[in-house]
């Protein structure tokens, strides 16, 4: 799972530079975390940012995957290897600011929006240190009922604050064992 680890964190720091050169301030705007730790506290490093953090991830079923089949090396044996697994991941924008600071957090989440309505899609040409083993990232915003949303804070032990949601789609996965 270092992958997806190491693929988010890019894209938390491309996202939070372009929050920075909108809005500087010293901190990153964006950080990758959860909203509460295990018992149910509020991570303080969390506060007056936006966290991005992984929801879920799900088998992408649409894409149509083959087994390939390629000789052994000096044999003539054939040795099946195993499709590659597409999943999605989906990513939770948090706007963690409270009280005097809301309005700063609906800000955050608009500049978020428009960040990925303008680079839904990420390939090695426009975030050159992308695994190698992915072909491309394809954000697309998702939508969540007010039940589902509600579903989802509860079971990552938080309040609601205003938050986006997106699937990220077409990520291949592979373990390097093929």
């Amino acid at each position: 799972m270092a992958m997806i680890q190491t693929t988010l964190e890019l894209i938390r720091r491309k996202l939070s530079d372009k929050l920075k050169v909108e809005d500087p301030r010293g901190e990153d705007w964006v950080i990758l975390s959860n909203i509460v730790d295990l018992n149910g506290e509020p991570f303080t490093n969390a506060q007056d940012k936006m966290v991005m953090c992984l929801a879920n991830i799900q088998r992408e079923t649409i894409i149509s995957t083959y087994q390939r089949a390629e000789a052994a090396a000096g044999s003539e044996e054939i040795k099946l290897l195993p499709p590659p697994l597409y999943i999605d991941l989906f990513v939770l924008f948090y706007a963690n600011f409270e009280g005097r600071n809301y309005g700063e957090g609906l800000g955050m989440i608009s500049r978020t929006i428009a960040y990925f309505q303008q680079n839904s899609v990420f390939t090695r040409d426009n975030l050159p240190a992308l695994d190698g083993r992915i072909d491309k990232l394809q954000f697309e915003l998702t939508n969540l009922d007010l039940a589902d949303l509600h579903c989802l804070l509860g079971n990552m032990g938080a309040k609601y604050l205003p938050s986006v949601y997106y699937k990220v789609s077409l990520t291949p996965f592979d373990d390097g064992n093929g």
